[in-house]
């Protein structure tokens, strides 16, 4: 046993906790580019979009990780700006209001969308106007916001500089980069840190895949 954990007998558990919010944090984020491939493969299948499929770097850091996400998210979002505000520049102002307005029953949304599909090449399809009708909804939107800001949060984070993406590969230098911090405090506060994050991050996870998921069912 080393002298620190005589010392201070709490750091060998604290350290095994530090480890596993970690993983639980890799797990959330492999689970988040999962879904993002999934909806961008959606996507440049039935909507022609040409955005690239991404991969998470299993040697890679929490924040490398997570700005691959962030700027696969935000092309996303780019690109449905531009569809929303091509739209707004072809549509009446009133049929634009009512395709914004929560309101308004979704099928009247619906035919506003197939009426003007032919002038607007995204929406060249039916599939096509329900991905765009459903990814335009304030829910959606909210979603992949959210998803977009907490990432962003972890990035910038202490934890994000944290190597290893899978479980066991970077078990090794999370330990190397903590072991010389025998004192309790600085164990806990990483602890604190990484129980705040994941406590966003998990539920959060879950309901952008879900949110995916759903999308991606309803496609033939």
């Amino acid at each position: 046993m080393a002298l620190s954990d005589i010392l201070y007998p709490g750091n060998p558990a604290r350290r095994e906790k530090v480890v596993r919010l970690h993983q639980d944090l890799i797990n959330c984020i492999e689970l988040n580019f999962d879904a993002t491939n999934e909806l961008i493969k959606a996507l440049n299948t039935h909507c022609q979009f040409k955005l690239h499929p991404i991969k998470m770097n299993k040697n890679g850091t929490v924040r490398e990780n997570c700005d691959v996400l962030l700027a696969a998210i935000q092309s996303i979002q780019d690109t449905l700006q531009a569809i929303d505000a091509r739209l707004k520049s072809e549509l009446e102002p009133d049929l634009y209001r009512k395709l914004h307005d929560f309101q308004e029953p979704d099928a009247k949304k619906m035919q506003i969308l197939r009426n003007v599909a032919k002038g607007v090449s995204f929406l060249g399809g039916i599939v096509a106007i329900r991905i765009f009708y459903n990814l335009a909804s304030p829910v959606v939107s909210r979603v992949l916001s959210q998803m977009s800001t907490i990432l962003a949060r972890i990035s910038a984070s202490v934890i994000g500089l944290m190597a290893g993406a899978l479980l066991g590969v970077g078990v090794d230098l999370i330990l190397s980069a903590i072991l010389g911090a025998v004192e309790r405090d600085q164990l806990e506060a990483k602890i604190q840190e990484l129980e705040k994050l994941v406590s966003e991050l998990k539920p959060a996870s879950h309901e952008y895949y879900k949110t995916i998921i759903k999308i991606s069912c309803t496609l033939p």
